[in-house]
């Protein structure tokens, strides 16, 4: 099965730098067929583009603006039967990329990179943490699933039930989205989670915004507690 990486990036270029290379060969030991696709912002002036083109990733500027826009770009342009999301950051366990694959080889339709599971381990805040388990907890409750890790979007996907679906959302919500989306469309969906190791960021500051952040999947609750009446 071919693999899709895609990488949404904001003046990431010292990180892409050392991360391109890296997913190259996990990547190459995986499969025949397999492609990065790095997608960078509208307002990025650094030299991402030139790291890309030099290191054998594709590199495309989002049409719109916000993580979602960059997510539905990358997917749009992907041309592989597996799809696999990355942070540019460097802060997920891109060495569990292996035996994601391999999950989802072995009949699953979505593969968590998990940080909640027995094994997983997250280097964020214990404030952080507690604001993300809760809203996990809140997002189980209404999508009615029983993975942990629900708000992360270190994920393998089936190419084909991805392109199906019609996300809305501007900000990192469209994870959650994404998944209630794919369930509405396939009630047997199949997902299972892998334990990854959370890291700092190599380099770099984070571009999420507490407050937006907050809003954004509150108005996502009431929109899926709207559509599953």
């Amino acid at each position: 099965m071919s693999i899709s990486v895609i990488i949404p990036a904001f003046n990431e270029a010292e990180n892409l730098n050392k991360l391109i290379p890296l997913l190259h060969k996990i990547c190459y030991s995986l499969c025949e067929k397999y492609e990065l696709i790095v997608v960078d912002s509208r307002k990025t002036k650094d030299s991402s583009e030139e790291i890309c083109c030099n290191s054998g990733a594709t590199y495309i500027r989002q049409d719109g603006y916000g993580y979602g826009d960059a997510f539905r770009c990358g997917i749009r342009v992907s041309t592989c039967e597996a799809i696999v999301i990355v942070d540019a950051d460097m802060s997920q366990d891109i060495s569990k990329i292996p035996l994601m694959y391999e999950t989802l080889l072995n009949g699953n339709d979505v593969v968590i990179g998990s940080r909640y599971v027995e094994g997983g381990k997250t280097a964020d805040p214990i404030v952080s943490v507690m604001m993300s388990k809760f809203l996990n907890c809140i997002f189980r409750l209404v999508l009615k699933v029983r993975e942990k890790d629900i708000s992360t979007d270190f994920r393998f996907y089936r190419a084909e039930l991805l392109k199906k679906i019609e996300t809305k959302c501007e900000n990192f919500d469209v994870i959650e989205e994404t998944l209630f989306l794919l369930k509405l469309n396939n009630p047997e969906l199949r997902i299972s989670e892998i334990p990854i190791d959370y890291k700092p960021r190599a380099e770099g500051v984070s571009k999420r915004r507490l407050f937006k952040f907050v809003v954004s999947y509150l108005k996502l609750i009431v929109r899926i507690l709207y559509l599953s009446l």
